[in-house]
């Protein structure tokens, strides 16, 4: 278990989580336990009992959820609940430990339940099918990561909603239910608390390794077409670099300086200077070693749009951009790493994370590893970066001129 002892917050924080498979056999299994987990208990057997439970424990929130790491899912319960120390109410602790009790141990697994939330996860997966932003980053991620985990959707998919059952759900929950835990809190908890916490089966979630995604021989090239206003452009990069390696703080600083900075040559020289697109931006995955850089834009834009791209990694790689442009960058992500003490989730994922790789540094040593980067450093993970797949949702041809 790992705590982190505060007041500084009003709310006290658990995490509970796993590790399980990302595999597509099972992912859209995960996604409905981790709704129903969330919805309701034997206890509160519908959604308006357990919301109304949780608000006579002033407000507490629970929620449940997934996260890709690499080859692996985080199957997590979080809960937040106000520092008893706040709430003169003797019954409160009680309160507290009921729900926690309810939710870890006894969900509501009942077949109304389990079609509630076949449901509610099929109209979130056809909101996200209909969004060609969506689609296009989904499209991406399933051509490059072909027959590797990064290609399972984190968010499970329509066809195993088809093909899930209640009893596989209960299996799933079995699973959950039996393996050992990392345990991550945030606050003051009391001593009961800490009591039932630490009744539960734990585990050290560590020694995690997975490789970073191999660049292709060629890059992929998916396209499709939609009644619609706008076009997707999606384009991801192979890196050669996770979070575990001694590159990954100038990679970082790469993104940022490329665009997911404040400023960004991506932003500043191709949505302001030419307006080849109405927005335009780039992220990690940063366990898979994946750059991608998403635009929203008109479809006769996208020949100059993909050179333009093209000619910003080439600017790093020559060294050709604004010192002010890397000052930036540092700047932005040394406030992001100070941050991150101002919320107990971030606290929590930063713990999780170190716990995972082994690999713990503190938040000195993390600013002091980021401010010793290098424009050489950044232009030698430049180098590495190699075209994997570009994706693209555009507009149909009706739609090409305004």
């Amino acid at each position: 278990m790992h705590t982190i002892d505060t007041s500084r917050f009003v709310n006290n924080t658990l995490s509970v989580r796993a590790l399980v498979p990302l595999e597509e056999d099972t992912i859209t299994g995960w996604n409905v336990l981790v709704w129903m987990m969330r919805s309701a208990t034997e206890r509160w057997p519908d959604r308006q009992s357990f919301s109304e439970a949780l608000g006579r424990a002033y407000a507490m929130h629970v929620r449940a959820g997934l996260t890709g790491y690499g080859s692996r899912a985080g199957v997590e319960v979080v809960f937040e609940w106000i520092r008893p120390a706040l709430i003169e109410e003797p019954d409160y602790p009680g309160q507290v430990l009921e729900i926690m009790e309810q939710v870890l141990f006894h969900p509501d697994l009942s077949r109304q339940r389990f079609e509630e939330a076949c449901w509610m996860i099929r109209s979130r997966l056809l909101r996200q099918q209909e969004d060609p932003d969506t689609a296009a980053v989904l499209a991406a991620l399933a051509a490059a990561g072909a027959d590797t985990p990064l290609a399972v959707s984190i968010s499970g998919t329509l066809e195993g909603l088809d093909r899930v059952t209640l009893e596989e759900v209960r299996d799933l929950w079995q699973t959950w239910r039996s393996m050992p835990k990392g345990i991550y809190a945030v606050g003051q908890l009391s001593p009961a608390v800490l009591d039932f916490v630490r009744s539960l089966p734990q585990a050290e979630l560590s020694g995690f390794s997975h490789q970073p995604l191999a660049a292709p021989a060629k890059p992929y090239r998916v396209v499709s077409g939609r009644d619609i206003m706008q076009t997707s452009l999606v384009q991801g990069y192979t890196t050669g670099i996770t979070l575990a390696d001694p590159e990954s703080a100038a990679l970082l600083v790469l993104s940022s300086i490329l665009g997911s900075g404040q400023k960004s040559l991506l932003f500043e020289e191709i949505r302001e200077r030419h307006s080849w697109c109405y927005a335009i931006s780039c992220s990690l995955i940063r366990f898979d070693g994946l750059l991608l850089i998403t635009a929203g834009t008109r479809r006769r834009y996208l020949e100059e749009l993909q050179a333009a791209i093209a000619a910003q990694i080439r600017r790093i790689r020559e060294d050709d951009y604004p010192q002010s442009l890397f000052d930036a960058a540092i700047l932005d992500l040394t406030d992001g790493i100070c941050a991150r003490q101002d919320f107990p989730s971030s606290q929590i994922e930063t713990a999780f994370q170190q716990d995972l790789l082994s690999m713990h540094r503190t938040q000195q040593e993390q600013l002091q590893r980021l401010q010793a980067v290098t424009r050489e450093q950044v232009r030698a993970v430049a180098d590495r970066l190699t075209l994997a797949v570009t994706s693209i949702v555009q507009e149909e041809s009706e739609h090409e001129e305004d």
